[in-house]
């Protein structure tokens, strides 16, 4: 009986996993995708949430930037998801622009977002910048609120771990 219970949890647990992942995402020029579809796929994904007024986001992009252009044909990607919702929208375009902000980004609602962070992470969604890590398998295996020093995805990435798992 317990091992039925176990594998009914298990079962239960992959089928949450793979709705959480299938979350709708909507790129600024309206392509419409999910998490499941950017995450994983034999690489690792960084997914950073920004927004337009985030001061740490505008410092930390250029270090996105880069580690974007050093990892994308090889080993990582990373994906933005800005929290700046349809009322934004254009200062978060603004935002990117003046970043040159280079890797896929989406734009969501707060309160969607924050449903969804929690159920994805089980954690309540806290503010940006917001980092969240998922393997080559698309498993979550690391979050941090705050900034993260590229040097600290490095180790990560090469079987280190994040300076904070938050």
């Amino acid at each position: 009986m317990k091992t039925l219970i176990l594998k009914v949890l298990i079962v239960l647990s992959l089928a949450v996993s793979q709705q959480v992942l299938a979350i709708d995402l909507q790129a600024f020029n309206g392509y419409k995708s999910s998490l499941s579809e950017q995450v994983g796929r034999g690489k690792w994904s960084v997914v950073v949430f920004w927004s337009h007024s985030c001061v740490i986001c505008r410092r930390e992009t250029p270090l996105l930037n880069a580690f974007y252009h050093q990892h994308k044909n090889r080993d990582a990607r990373v994906i933005g998801i800005s929290i700046d919702g349809k009322k934004n929208q254009r200062k978060a375009e603004l935002f990117m622009r003046q970043t040159q902000m280079a890797f896929p980004t989406f734009i969501s609602e707060l309160p969607v977002l924050a449903i969804q962070f929690q159920a994805l992470s089980g954690a309540d969604f806290r503010g940006t910048p917001t980092f969240l890590l998922f393997d080559p398998n698309g498993e979550l295996v690391a979050m941090q609120t705050g900034p993260v020093s590229m040097a600290a995805l490095e180790r990560f990435i090469g079987g280190g771990k994040l300076a904070e798992k938050t």
